[in-house]
This record gives C-alpha cells, structure tokens and sequence, in this order.
C-alpha cells in the first residue's frame, strides 16, 4: 500500500472509532422526536454506505473513472456474477467509503441503540398514553397502522430525504443521483433488503391494499415521461401531513369536510339522559366501536359524544358528509378516494373518534354519496380498529351502504318537563339572574322541545342579532322566539314560506265554541308526551301522535289568522305551504316535495299550514283514466304522511265536503269557522283597527255590524280603505268613512247596499 492510501486507512480508521465512540450508549432514551430521527438518520446513513460497498461496480466506468450515473461492462459482468471487483473495492478504500464489515457493524449498533432507546420510551407509555405521540411519534405511527418493521424502515427513508439535506446528499451520494434527485422505490428496497426475510416482502411493500398506501402514509409518483412506470421506479413521496407528526409538531389539520369537536361543543354540561352517555360510551370504549346514535335532536347527540371522547381521552373527528359532498361535487372518483384516505389517517394518527354527520345531508348531498358508495365502502368497512360514531334521524339501506350496519342508540326528544329546567339552567349561564331565567323559562317552555345544546345555541344567537343590548335586554321570550323561528325549518324554503304574528288567541274575535275547541289544541299540545309516553298511549296508537287540525268555512272567517295566533301561543314558526311550488306534472315529484315538507317539519318542529287544502286532499275518484289513477296515489301518499307524522299540521278549506272521507277519519280536531253574526261582527269592525290609529268617537259599530253581513277578512279590507280616505283628508277615521268604505265592498261582494240610511 503506498503512502497515500496509507494515509487514507489511517483517517478512516480513526474516523471510524471516533464515530464509534461518540454514539456509545451512555444516555440511553430521548426526550424530542428528532432525537429518535437522528438514529433513523445514522441508520441511513450507514445504510447508504452498505449499498455503495454491496454495489461497487456500479461506481465507476471502463475507464476507472468515478461515474456511479452510467451502467459499465463490469456492473453488467457483475450481474453475470463473473467479475472479481477487488479493485474497484480498493477504488473506494482510496476515497474513505467504510469497509462493508464496519459498515454491518454500524448498521447492528445503530439498531441495537433504537431498540434500548425505544424499550424505555414504550415503557414511559404504559403509564402515561400521551407520551408516546409526543415523545415517540415513530411507535405511535407503527402502532397506529399496524406498521411492520419493514414498513416502517421504508417510510423512514422517503421522510429523511424529505426531512434534512444531510440525508438527501446521502442519498444522492449512494445512488448517483444528479441535484435534487428523487428517492425510488428500488432504491429504498435494496436499501432495506438486510431486515428482509425473502423477496416477496420486499414486493409487498407498496400492494394498493398494503398500509403504506391504502392509508396514505406514502404516495407513488410516476417517473418523468414514462406513462406506465413501474412501481420499481415510481418515485416515492410522504404527504407533509405524515412528515409533520414524525416529527412531533403539534397539527390542528382538518382534511374536506372535517372539523375537530372542541370542549364547548359539549356545553360541559350534564346529560338529562344519562343512560344515553353510557350506551355511547359502551359502543365506542373499544377499538372497532361503531354506533348509530338515532333521532331528531343533532346538537345533544353531539354533546353526548363530545363527553364520551373527554372520558375516553380521546379528541373527536367531525365529518360533515353534506360539507364534504359541497367541496367534492365537481370532482371525479379518485379524489373522493383520495380525500377519505385523508380522513381515515387523520383518525388513526389522533386516535380520535369519527364522527359522522348523514341526518344534515340535502337530497343532491345523499344523491350523490349514493353514486360513490362503492368508495365509502372501500374506505371504511374493513377498517376494524376504527370507532365510527354515525349521526342520523334513521339507519337505511344508505347509510348501510357506506358504513355498514351498526348497533343502534336512539335519543329521545327532550320532553315537555324538561324544558323549564333546561332553559332556566342555560339563561343563568348567560347571566340572567335566578328569579329573571326562571320567568322566561317558564314562557319558553311551552314552545319547542330543545336539547340543552340547541337552547344554548339559540341564546348565543340572539345575543348575537342584538350586539348593542344587555343580556336581559336581549335574553326575552319574544326576541329567544324570534330567534327560534327564523333558524326553524330553513330547509322549507321554495316550498313554504313562513308567517308570523303578535296577535294572541285573545286578540281575535272567536265565538265560544270556536275558542273552547281551540284551547284543546292547546292542552293537547301541552299534555301530549304526559299521556302518549308516560301512560302508554303511544303502544295503542299506531299513527305518529301528531296534531292535525282542520279549520274549514268560507274566506275571511279568519281560518289563516287564527292558525298564525295558534302558532304564536304555542311558540312555534309557522310555514304555509305553496302549492304551486309543491304540486308538479311529472309523475312522483309532487310526492318528493311533500315528503321533503313533513320530514323537515318534524325536524324542526315547525308547524306547517296547507291553505285550502282541498286542492290537495280532495275525494278519491273512480279511476277512468291515468290521471286519475296519479291523483289518487297523491291523496294516498298525503294520508299515509299525515297519519305518520308527529308534529302539528293544520288545513283549511273553503269546503269540508270536498276533501277526502279517510283524511276526515284521521283529525281529530275540525273547527268550522262560520259567518259572524251582528255582535261578532260588531266586535271585528272594533277590534280590527289598530289602537295607534285616530278614531272619531262617532262611530257605531252596531249599525256596521247590522247593515253589512261581512266576514272578518272584508271587514278588515274595509277599515283599511276608510284609512286610507282619511289619511288623504287628514282627518280622524269617522263613521262616514268606514260606511262609504264598507259599501264598496260589500257591493264588490255583489251586494245591494244603502246609500243614505246609515244605520242612526
């Protein structure tokens, strides 16, 4: 050996025992994430140095000259197994490459120092379940995914590249590579190959159903102009998610259509059921769990997995299956694919509970996830560890489609006893004092049936609207009322348009009988769940338990009216139906539309009014053509929905006798509203003008009454007209005026009226 290389020994040998030295294990165990990837980095490193030694001919070409890039005869002769490459090994002694013994021995240190390292991170893990992903992210992402060593090693690789350029020169170095070349498949193999124990695990690496790429821990790249490139020399690349959480780096990412549950989505309040906390925490306590949790009320659902997944340590995935349909309906297959990869790793990477949302779905969203069902399946069904919490009004052959069948746990609507508790409880969270909530609570009980979660939003929402007023100022019954019935049934709108009124009960003029029958309206809907629930009657009645109620008599007896002032004593928004949005020629969409009004009505506990409804529940006919054979499957279809539903429904008509007999059989409360006599008519020419309005005391009332045999509705068109005149004279509403302007209606009526007696 010449001097030079003599020289050259000598520097690799001390170079050699100095690294030797400096990674002795004395301070066994890490502290940070990058200290773990440091050790991976030396194990690459050496790794690098390996596949130089094993791969010598492939360093130099025919001419001695150092070129790893091009193939020479003695690579090829090598791969013929007919070279002696002792020289070319002497070549890279000459440039201080490790012999390939020391570099096997580094290789077996670095990963006996992982190991130790590891034993006692792992075993700091059993007592506290945080550490290992924040001191450990390399365990926590084998543990995740099931991650054999193999697998792990081969993901580590493609990070470091990514991660720091000391590992890219590495790599560039051991693979004769030009500037900011990408890591391959092949290379990663024979890099690896030493932890094989055949071929065949090496093959297995990237097969489309192996965890590396079903879960997205790594992505293929095709090669620069080569279609078809094989997976030998795909370029491999980890997403910057995966990167991130190898090093530690806290991430609040949140793939399409996701958000994290945070504590208040919670309310941090106790359940009032509390036997529903424990049925979700039996179902998704295990790893695999998964469970339909069932009815009307989403924000208490919510809540009750936010709890479980405090108790359980565990944060919570929400995934808006709507939202995600909105950011996703432009693209094709794979990048649906490709996005719920995304989700399927977010959870795993979290260890978090996947909460999906299906009962928020439109008609387009549910269509649409029906087309791609295939896809939900792939992802989802064979993922056994995952814990999948589905929120849905119902289990369906769509929701079994995409995540398969699960257990059921059905939340009960919150009752009519709960609703002062819960309303006092959250007004005082919002500051009221004890004696204010409890006034309020006890007006806003009679109203709608609300989860703690939906009453706490409809606070924070009113709050909202009134920015400038104080908590008692903006925290009152009208305005919480408000609120409700502006965010009740949305969905409604093309189909129904809703209506609202101050006036009460009190405030229409009602003869006894009328008002008598509407005060059982009124107890009905106050004592429903007491005796349908309570008592039992639910188990004989085999129909949804709603109110329907039929108000019938000819126009302007003030059936609409007194439906708004129902509405408004019972605290509810009230839709009135539009017919000619609902009713379609093409067959089976009138259908579609109706069944869209009573489920979202139900849902948001609206009350829905068909104006003369005879339009739509008229007598079935004998069937003598297709048309009518289609008009008589409407009428079935509305029976069939009225008696299933369980909110309130009123009708009005002109004319009961037109409206189907099997409709009729199925209300239980019908209210004909007829002609007011002298003194109820009387009393509406009194009570209709408004009490701003200037009124001369002239006025008799009874002679209005007696002379124009009108319903409330032309009376109440009259009295307009007559403010008109008077506001155009500037002067009071007089006796003059309300007879010269009830004569024009009354004659619009086809009446003969009296020009000069006037009724004194």
């Amino acid at each position: 050996m010449d001097d030079n290389s003599s020289n050259e020994h000598t520097k690799q040998t001390s170079t050699n025992d100095a690294l030797s030295d400096s990674q002795s294990p004395e301070a066994v165990g890490i502290t940070t994430p990058d200290e773990m990837i440091e050790r991976y980095g030396s194990l690459f490193i050496a790794l690098c140095f390996c596949y130089v030694r094993i791969h010598a001919t492939k360093r130099f070409n025919d001419a001695g000259e150092y070129a790893p890039e091009f193939a020479s005869a003695k690579e090829l002769l090598d791969d013929l197994g007919d070279v002696n490459d002792i020289e070319i090994q002497t070549m890279l002694d000459l440039r201080s490459v490790p012999k390939l013994e020391k570099c096997h021995q580094w290789v077996e240190f670095i990963l006996a120092d992982i190991l130790e390292r590891s034993t006692q991170v792992i075993e700091k893990s059993n007592e506290d379940k945080t550490y290992l992903s924040t001191a450990f992210p390399i365990e926590a992402l084998r543990r995740a995914f099931g991650l054999t060593e193999l697998e792990l090693l081969f993901v580590l690789c493609a990070v470091l590249v990514q991660y720091d350029d000391r590992y890219m020169r590495a790599f560039r170095y051991a693979a004769g590579v030009p500037s900011w070349g990408r890591i391959t498949v092949g290379f990663i193999q024979k890099l690896i190959a030493f932890s094989a124990k055949n071929r065949e695990d090496l093959h297995q690496l990237v097969q489309e159903d192996g965890p590396l790429l079903r879960y997205g821990l790594v992505t293929l790249e095709k090669a620069e102009g080569w279609r078809e490139t094989p997976d030998f020399y795909a370029h491999v690349e980890v997403p910057r998610r995966v990167v991130s959480f190898l090093m530690g780096k806290t991430s609040t990412f949140e793939p399409i259509g996701c958000r994290w549950l945070l504590q208040e989505d919670s309310n941090d309040r106790a359940p009032f059921d509390v036997t529903c906390d424990e049925a979700v925490f039996a179902g998704l306590e295990k790893p695999g769990g998964r469970l339909a949790v069932l009815g009307l009320q989403a924000g208490d659902r919510i809540a009750s997995v936010c709890r479980v997944a405090k108790a359980l340590a565990m944060p919570a995935l929400a995934f808006d299956l709507n939202g995600f349909y909105e950011a996703l309906k432009t693209h094709e297959k794979p990048a649906v694919r490709t996005n719920l990869t995304m989700i399927v790793r977010e959870v795993y990477l979290q260890n978090a509970i996947l909460l999906v949302s299906y009962d928020t779905c439109s008609k387009e969203a549910r269509d649409w996830l029906h087309e791609h069902s295939r896809e939900f399946e792939k992802v989802f069904k064979s993922e056994e560890n995952m814990r999948i919490c589905l929120l849905a009004e119902r289990q369906n052959g769509a929701t079994r489609a995409l995540f398969g069948e699960m257990p059921d746990c059905v939340f009960p609507k919150p009752t009519r006893d709960q609703q002062a508790p819960i309303w006092e409880s959250c007004l005082q969270q919002a500051h009221l004092t004890p004696e204010l909530a409890k006034t309020i609570s006890q007006a806003m009980a009679k109203g709608y049936c609300l989860s703690c979660p939906e009453v706490c939003d409809a606070i924070e929402q009113t709050l909202a609207r009134l920015p400038n007023a104080t908590p008692e100022q903006a925290l009152t019954a009208d305005n919480l009322t408000e609120t409700l019935n502006r965010s009740r049934g949305q969905h409604l709108e093309g189909l129904a348009s809703l209506r609202s009124t101050r006036l009460t009960l009190d405030d229409i003029v009602l003869s006894p009988e009328i008002r008598k029958r509407l005060d059982r309206i009124m107890k009905f809907s106050k004592h429903r769940d007491l005796v349908m629930v309570d008592w039992d009657f639910q188990k004989h009645n085999t129909s949804g338990g709603g109110l329907c109620a039929l108000f019938t008599g000819i126009p302007g007896t003030g059936k609409t009216m007194t439906a708004l002032a129902l509405a408004n004593e019972l605290g509810r928004a009230l839709y009135v139906v539009d017919l000619s949005q609902v009713v379609d020629k093409y067959i089976g969409e009138t259908e579609k539309r109706l069944a869209k009004i009573f489920d979202e009505a139900e849902r948001s506990q609206a009350i829905i009014l068909f104006d003369e409804a005879d339009s739509l529940f008229a007598t079935r006919t004998n069937v003598k053509s297709s048309n009518d054979r289609y008009a008589n499957l409407e009428v079935n279809f509305l029976l069939q929905k009225i008696e299933a539903y369980g909110g309130v429904c009123i009708l009005t008509s002109n004319f009961s006798t037109g409206l189907d007999e099997a409709l009729l059989r199925r209300i239980l409360f019908k209210i004909d509203f007829p002609m007011p006599d002298v003194s109820e008519r009387a009393a509406l020419w009194r009570t209709l003008i408004p009490k701003n309005a200037p009124v001369h005391d002239d006025i008799s009332y009874t002679a209005l009454a007696r002379q124009f045999e009108m319903s409330g509705g032309h009376i109440k068109n009259a009295i307009f007209l007559a403010s008109i005149e008077a506001a155009e004279a500037q002067r009071k509403i007089d006796h003059d005026t309300l007879w010269d302007a009830a004569q024009i209606i009354y004659r619009e009526l086809g009446h003969m009226a009296c020009d000069v007696d006037q009724g004194f």
